[in-house]
């Protein structure tokens, strides 16, 4: 005879009522406090994350104002992206040591203070150096977002939880040319700058109000030697990267710049296995969930932004639309991938599959392929469908992924995995821009010079980078397959 339900009923009885009553409450209080963290996070992530689109529509005006080149007014934009990459881990690695409620309170107002310092700046050096102060605040909302979030929800609303965020991200670039265009006409350029302030400012305040403290283990100590040779590997890769387009790849600026990177990079790795308390627990690169799904979403990332630098050119120049039809036609893949990331989270938590984001890829990469069939006749509404069925596999793609990510460290490590996870992305986006702008150019000069007219050379060199885009999204299926049986520890809480 099973005594189970009889002995459980006993000791539900035992429990005072005022004790049932208090582990209801604490219940109920948990539940509040995960969706109050949510929504604090959201503003720091969706600030972040809009400052990394909304200057873009401001360039010209910048140029204008401040009598200056494009080769000069770009640093506005590289300054902010550059310090955010580089200090990603290492502020990772910082939470994790002296708790995430300081870094990422302290992350918004950073953050704030650099948007009012932009807004006064009177010349472009002004700017781009002030612009370096909002991206060290913005490194450490982002550092710190996803192992906020990862903390707070139970595994069992993980999935859902970083959809969310993933959520907050796509509304972020989505709105911020449209936001900046509208803001810049109404109010001028330091408009973009200065709305962060009573928005930051209230975030502030309600980080420092309602985010709780973590359990610090006070024994940890800071890799120093390891930050610093990891801060000169990512930026020399960075600066490489992002420069080598315009100054040439066979450029000894570049080669120097890339040897530099695998110079640094292996010193660092030398030295965490040396040090007792390294930046980074290189053991993490052992574990296979880790490993293959950030690689995983690297190459996504890097297929995906040959949409974002090649589509506005295409729809311009080719086809004849104005920029309100290209921003609107753009809007489909973050537009669709803000409503399918939740839910692709929510199925996640529900099944544990990693199959789920293997599944997402292989129809980004079937999109990829269906958009390098577009030509000089293409319709309105076949781009559309073609870049929303990108957004759909994106969003079935991220939320699982970032998910098995965030759940296959250990709680002392969600820091430095989030660190990461934003640091891929960053890097992928980056050298998406660099590859598909090379097979662009390579393509282009290729059939030019045959004697082929520009319409039609474009439209060949369009058709190759979305092959080749195509080609790094199937990469990216059989990594994340790689995976196998294996799955990320479910009991980290």
């Amino acid at each position: 005879m099973n005594h189970f339900p009889e002995l459980f009923r006993r000791n539900y009885k035992a429990v005072s009522h005022h004790q049932r009553t208090r582990i209801l409450m604490d219940d109920r209080t948990d539940n509040v406090y995960k969706w109050r963290a949510m929504f604090v996070v959201s503003i720091g992530v969706f600030m972040a994350t809009l400052d990394g689109s909304i200057v873009n529509v401001a360039l010209p005006t910048l140029t204008r104002h401040f009598d200056t080149g494009l080769s000069t007014i770009q640093w506005v934009l590289l300054s902010y992206l550059l310090t955010i990459t580089t200090l990603l881990l290492t502020l990772g690695r910082l939470s994790d040591m002296y708790g995430k409620k300081p870094i990422f309170s302290a992350g918004l107002l950073i953050f704030t203070i650099g948007s009012g310092l932009c807004s006064l700046s009177v010349s472009s050096g002004q700017l781009i150096a002030f612009r370096v102060v909002q991206g060290i605040g913005a490194a450490m909302l982002m550092a710190n977002g996803p192992a906020i979030v990862t903390q707070v929800f139970p595994p069992t609303e993980r999935g859902k939880a970083l959809g969310l965020i993933g959520t907050v991200v796509s509304i972020g670039s989505m709105t911020g040319p449209a936001l900046g265009g509208f803001l810049i006409d109404w109010l001028g350029w330091q408009s973009i700058f200065y709305i962060n302030i009573p928005v930051g400012v209230f975030g502030t305040v309600y980080a420092m109000k309602i985010l709780r403290p973590d359990e610090l283990h006070r024994n940890q100590t800071f890799d120093i030697t390891g930050a610093v040779l990891m801060f000169i590997s990512v930026m020399a890769l960075m600066l490489g990267i992002t420069q080598g387009q315009e100054i040439g790849w066979d450029s000894p600026i570049i080669l120097g710049l890339l040897t530099l990177f695998i110079f640094f990079l292996g010193l660092f790795l030398i030295n965490e296995k040396r040090v007792k308390m390294p930046m980074i627990e290189l053991s993490l690169f052992r574990n296979k969930p880790f490993l293959a799904s950030n690689i995983s979403g690297f190459l996504s990332f890097v297929a995906m932004f040959a949409v974002i630098l090649l589509m506005p050119y295409y729809m311009e120049d080719i086809l004849g639309y104005s920029t309100k039809h290209v921003g609107l036609a753009l809007m489909a893949v973050p537009l669709i991938m803000a409503l399918v990331a939740p839910l692709s989270g929510w199925l996640y938590d529900k099944t544990n599959s990693p199959l789920l984001s293997s599944f997402g890829m292989a129809i980004t990469a079937l999109s990829l392929f269906l958009i390098s069939g577009l030509d000089s006749d293409s319709g309105f509404t076949d781009i559309i469908l073609r870049l929303g069925l990108v957004g759909l596999g994106m969003g079935l793609f991220q939320s699982p992924n970032n998910s098995i990510i965030m759940g296959s460290v250990p709680p002392n490590r969600l820091g430095i995995a989030s660190g990461m996870l934003s640091t891929v992305r960053n890097l992928g986006m980056v050298t998406g821009i660099a590859v598909s702008g090379a097979v662009f150019t390579r393509s282009l000069h290729l059939l030019e010079g045959a004697g082929i007219a520009y319409e039609t050379a474009f439209i060949g060199g369009f058709h190759d980078v979305f092959l080749v885009s195509a080609v790094i999204c199937t990469a990216g299926i059989f990594t994340s397959l790689v995976r196998g049986g294996e799955k990320p520890d479910r009991k980290l809480k």
